[in-house]
């Protein structure tokens, strides 16, 4: 495959000089991600999107999806949530699986794990959230992304 087929989609909106370009201005100057990252790849570090799912087949992903769950408001259950498990998550806007590849391209020996809790409107609700990030907690996630606003 040609170079520019394995670069993460988010990227190509870039060009490299553009790239340089705004890396290499201000205080900024000296960050390079060799700074930041040195030889770092993820490897070894489960990382918990908490968002509005993950696809867990998406070809920018290369197959780091590992798995998730579901966390679904339920009014009649004890704490008002339910949990279940998404073996092969998938996602209900598109906004968990691009924040998945942005953590891929800058880890992509991460693995990347899909807590739902935003429905097809974006929409959900703190319980959600606040059950979302315990399950990332519980089950031993080093890093737990959650790109989300009220």
């Amino acid at each position: 495959m040609p170079e520019e087929t394995l670069r993460p989609a988010w990227s190509q909106h870039f060009t490299p000089d553009a790239i340089q370009e705004l890396s290499a201005q201000g205080p900024f100057a000296k960050m390079t991600p060799d700074w930041a990252w040195g030889k770092s790849t993820g490897k070894g570090i489960r990382v918990a999107v908490v968002d509005s799912g993950v696809e867990h087949d998406h070809p920018a992903l290369d197959g780091c999806v590992r798995g998730g769950v579901i966390v679904e408001y339920d009014a009649r259950a004890k704490d008002y949530y339910r949990i279940k498990s998404d073996d092969k998550p998938s996602d209900v806007s598109g906004h968990g699986t691009a924040c998945a590849g942005i953590i891929h391209s800058i880890a992509p020996d991460a693995e990347i794990y899909s807590v739902r809790v935003l429905g097809r409107n974006m929409g959900g609700r703190a319980i959600q959230f606040a059950a979302g990030l315990d399950w990332a907690i519980e089950h031993d996630m080093h890093v737990v992304n959650l790109s989300l606003s009220t």
